[in-house]
């Protein structure tokens, strides 16, 4: 017996082993195959060592633990108890222990473990992490960008945390340093997967910006719309004017804070400008038909200011929408109001609409009646004779509804009030003191020096006064009438008079009616009282 290089004595058993390795390795040449020297145990009979151990010992997993590792084959395989079939993955813990705590598990349809990725068989390469997860395999997805990249560049496959937050920059140059400033971000992968399309981070923005997207009007829904991908820091109005170019804005020209579009709105939701008008306007009140619209406290109606002033308008010179777009049916235009030609602002002033009380208001342009009508009572409110619309009063009112009975009494020619009466204060006028600035051809007439003057006889309307002439014998009994006057046949007075003119004593009106017997009596005689007297 001799030392062999493994420690043990030249047997017939080590004799027939090392003429089987002889053997083995002659075919291995001869095949093309480098056979590496075998490492097994000293005390392993080569009876024991199965003929296609050379096959195995070329298998990655066997080059990297016996070659590199100068692992011996007993510390994997029980060959005493199980010769050379297969440990299991269980003898892997015995070295790789953190390995196998960070193991990639799989899931209950495709579990997985150390010979799923480490190859021991031979002819068997090591596989691909692609080769599985090109398609989706339970929760995650499929892989699809960056496939052809080697995953243990971003990936630890045994490590705690088997993904790794790489940097991205070696590969690509766009970066959005602004949008991850904030705490815990991540960078890339805060709207990225590095499996998935680049576009599908589009559907990532709500994640952190839920309040933003739920605020959106049309036409902004799109983050891309106004934010360029790596660059999501606002864009002010350049963001706005992409669209917006030729929208006009209200007192551009004249208000620096108008010329900005985020002065107004808000860029996710854009739609809610009109409340921004207090933000600048806080000392302006709107009260409008007894509405009271308050931009500084924010109560009431925050669309106040939009309602007349347009904030686009198609015609930038125009400042303020007409009143009479909303009020047509208060007149044609915003100067035809209030009987025909005055202006609305005349009588409502700017963001308080609301007039004043009536009396005061009409004072402003008619200050000479509102003092006439303070001395009489029953003229006091104007509304009484030109009614309750002030935008459309009464020009000539109707003094019979309150007048009922002078009006109903009021012979033909006293029928317009205001003829004789001055309209407000309700005075006979200077003119009316007289009957005769109006009956001047009555005035000189038999009646014109009667005791009382015209009221004697008439009444200029009712309820007082004579309703109607009364007879003439009420003056002049006839019994102390002179001369001919007490002859019977003279006794109706109209036949010869008239009220207000002298009596007819020409020869027509004796000879026409009463004495046509006589008209051939002295025919050269005009009057018949020359002769026939009536006086004393």
């Amino acid at each position: 017996m001799s030392p062999l290089p493994y420690g043990g004595l030249v047997t017939r058993a080590r004799l027939a082993w090392m003429a089987s390795l002889a053997v083995a390795m002659m075919v291995a040449l001869a095949g093309g195959f480098l056979v590496h020297r075998y490492r097994g145990p000293s005390d392993v009979a080569p009876a024991m060592v199965p003929a296609s151990w050379a096959q195995y010992r070329t298998s990655l997993g066997h080059v990297t633990h016996v070659d590199s590792g100068k692992v011996t084959c007993s510390g994997c395989h029980d060959f005493e108890r199980n010769g050379f079939t297969s440990p299991g993955t269980v003898i892997c813990a015995k070295c790789h222990a953190t390995e196998a705590a960070h193991a990639h598990a799989g899931d209950a349809q495709n579990k997985t473990d150390c010979l799923t990725c480490h190859a021991f068989a031979p002819d068997r390469a090591a596989p691909k992490c692609i080769s599985c997860h090109a398609e989706s395999q339970g929760p995650l997805a499929a892989v699809k960008m960056h496939a052809t990249t080697e995953c243990a560049e971003c990936h630890k496959l045994h490590g705690e945390h088997p993904i790794v937050p790489k940097s991205c920059t070696p590969c690509h140059s766009e970066s959005s340093p602004k949008h991850a400033e904030h705490a815990g971000s991540r960078g890339c992968l805060d709207c990225h997967d590095g499996h998935t399309p680049a576009l599908a981070a589009l559907s990532s923005c709500s994640t952190c910006h839920a309040k933003e997207e739920a605020s959106q009007p049309s036409g902004h829904k799109a983050c891309l719309g106004c934010h360029k991908p790596h660059e999501f820091v606002t864009q002010g109005d350049a963001g706005c004017l992409g669209c917006h170019e030729s929208k006009k804005t209200f007192l551009a020209a004249r208000a620096n804070a108008h010329v900005s579009c985020v002065t107004c709105h808000t860029p996710h939701a854009p739609q809610l400008a009109a409340d921004s008008c207090r933000s600048c306007h806080s000392n302006i009140t709107v009260k409008h038909s007894g509405n009271l619209l308050t931009v500084a406290t924010g109560t009431g109606d925050v669309e106040a200011c939009v309602t007349c002033h347009e904030a686009h308008p198609a015609n930038a010179q125009v400042t303020v929408a007409s009143c009479t777009s909303c009020h047509a049916r208060v007149a044609s235009s915003d100067t035809t109001g209030h009987g025909g030609g005055t202006a609305c602002v005349s009588c409502h002033a700017p963001h308080d609409f609301d007039p004043p009380d009536k009396l005061g208001l009409c004072a402003k342009c008619h200050e000479r009646e509102t003092t006439l009508v303070a001395t009489h009572r029953g003229h006091g409110d104007c509304s009484s004779c030109h009614g309750a619309s002030t935008h459309k009063p009464r020009v000539s009112p109707a003094c019979g509804s309150c007048h009922e009975k002078e009006q109903a009494s009021a012979p033909p020619g006293h029928q317009a009030c205001a003829e004789c009466h001055e309209p407000h204060a309700g005075s006979i006028l200077p003119k009316a003191t007289t009957c005769a600035s109006c009956h001047a051809n009555k005035e000189g007439g038999p009646h014109g020096n009667v005791k009382g003057g015209c009221d004697t006889c008439h009444r200029p309307h009712g309820p007082n006064g004579p309703a109607s002439p009364p007879d003439c014998t009420t003056c002049h009994a006839k019994d102390q009438l002179p001369a001919l006057h007490g002859v019977r046949m003279h006794g109706q007075c109209s036949e010869c008079h008239t009220s207000h003119e002298g009596p007819k004593s020409d020869r027509s009106t004796c000879t026409t009616g009463c004495h046509a017997d006589r008209r051939n009596h002295q025919p050269g005689v005009q009057v018949c009282t020359g002769c026939h007297v009536f006086r004393r």
